[in-house]
């Protein structure tokens, strides 16, 4: 299971990864990432089952991290998450055009966050593993 966290804030990565295994998942499947570039050569190189994002971020913001991720994972808009804090309407729906179906706004409400992550991460589970396709 390959759980990514691609946020230029290590606070929110680490709250992400503290709930993560709060969920069960083990931190050797959690990888985090300041960078959307070294999150993107992660994933060609090892796939990715769950993926979450920031919006806002310096160099690669996270609009060109899905566009660019998508190319190559297209299955991957049923496994993002866009995480944001302070984006616009017009931000998240910018993001909805380029196939992110769901958001979490920071900070990270932890009920929110077990609702939607558990099923995910159960769904995971089941396929062995590996989210299919």
């Amino acid at each position: 299971m390959n759980i990514i966290i691609v946020d230029d804030s290590k606070t929110i990565r680490m709250i992400l990864e503290s709930h993560l295994e709060d969920l069960g998942v083990a931190d050797d499947n959690i990888y985090s990432f300041e960078s959307g570039f070294d999150a993107l050569k992660f994933i060609y190189q090892n796939g990715a089952d769950l993926v979450f994002t920031d919006i806002n971020m310096p160099i690669l913001d996270g609009y060109e991290f899905v566009q660019m991720l998508y190319i190559r994972f297209p299955h991957l808009k049923n496994a993002m998450f866009a995480i944001s804090g302070d984006e616009t309407k017009e931000s998240y729906i910018k993001m909805r055009e380029f196939g992110v179906r769901r958001f979490l706004k920071k900070p990270i409400n932890v009920e929110h966050f077990i609702h939607f992550i558990k099923p995910e991460i159960e769904k995971i589970h089941r396929n062995n593993g590996r989210i299919k396709i």
